[in-house]
């Protein structure tokens, strides 16, 4: 979550900016209150956080206000059954399911509803399937690249994995942690279509492998010892691209760059709010594979 809530962050700050015709700007509007919410949710068996925080300063440093008190209902339509998640106090709204237990059920289709002084903000979001983990591989480097000192020697590490190929195109983020830390920067989103850079159709056989540059898991260096981790995680198609306009929107910069617009959301607002709801919200099926380096 802490990937997807730095995204949010930048949305939040996005709605601010625009085309500036004024070479000199005095003093910069703080622009008006926005809830901003997080709800990325998984069938890992274990507590689901969805946060709610407001946003802050555009050059504020400081953590964005959490919301307090705020009504956070998960509905699986599909059951007619609901989940309610509790208030930890620092924006974060938790519920955890007894056991093995997931509150997460693949074609099924959940409503998130989030209120907050009387005003309920809703999102709709359809679980997707996953792909399948054969294995992730570990490929010895010596170090000596053949330019510059030679470093110490490293392992890359790829992942092995397989997509359903059928007429419903997938849509994919594939997490890579290390020593079951994340990699966590906007260079480390890694998205796919059915496991490749596109739609697969066609294909002789019922599966096929993913290709690079999924499968590469972020060119990280692991040393003998360390833990190397994969997770793919099913994403809508717009969650999808979510994601791209979002990395776009970071790496936005330099001679070439171009206005800065409003990332994305499906969070809806009911048009009586008097607060806008920014954010999105995911149901994500989730795969997972770990290796030790040898």
């Amino acid at each position: 979550m802490k990937l997807v809530f730095k995204f949010l962050a930048l949305t939040s700050a996005l709605f601010f900016l625009g085309s500036c015709e004024d070479v000199v700007q005095i003093k910069l509007d703080e622009g008006s209150k926005l809830y901003v919410i997080d709800a990325f949710v998984n069938n890992i068996p274990g507590k689901q956080t969805i946060k709610v925080v407001t946003n802050d300063s555009y050059f504020s440093n400081r953590e964005a206000p959490p919301v307090i008190g705020a009504s956070v209902i998960l509905k699986d339509l599909t059951l007619d059954k609901q989940f309610v998640f509790a208030d930890a106090g620092n924006g974060n709204y938790e519920y955890n399911p007894t056991g093995l237990d997931t509150l997460c059920r693949i074609g099924h289709q959940y409503q998130l509803n989030v209120t907050l002084d009387g005003v309920t903000y809703t999102s709709l979001s359809t679980q997707k399937r996953t792909a399948v983990i054969d294995s992730i591989s570990a490929e010895y480097q010596d170090g000596d690249s053949g330019f510059g000192p030679a470093q110490k020697p490293y392992y890359l590490c790829g992942l092995w994995a397989k997509d359903k190929v059928d007429n419903n195109t997938d849509y994919y983020w594939v997490k890579t942690y290390r020593n079951d830390t994340l990699f966590s920067g906007p260079a480390d989103i890694n998205i796919c279509i059915d496991g490749t850079g596109g739609a697969v159709t066609d294909a002789e056989l019922d599966s096929t492998y993913f290709t690079p540059p999924a499968t590469f898991l972020g060119f990280k260096q692991y040393y003998s010892g360390n833990t190397c981790k994969a997770e793919i995680h099913s994403i809508s198609r717009d969650t999808y691209y979510f994601f791209v306009q979002a990395i776009a929107q970071i790496n936005n910069g330099g001679l070439f760059a171009t206005t800065p617009e409003n990332v994305k959301t499906n969070i809806v607002t009911p048009a009586e709010a008097k607060t806008k709801a920014i954010g999105w919200f995911n149901m994500a099926t989730v795969v997972s594979k770990k290796i030790t380096i040898p």
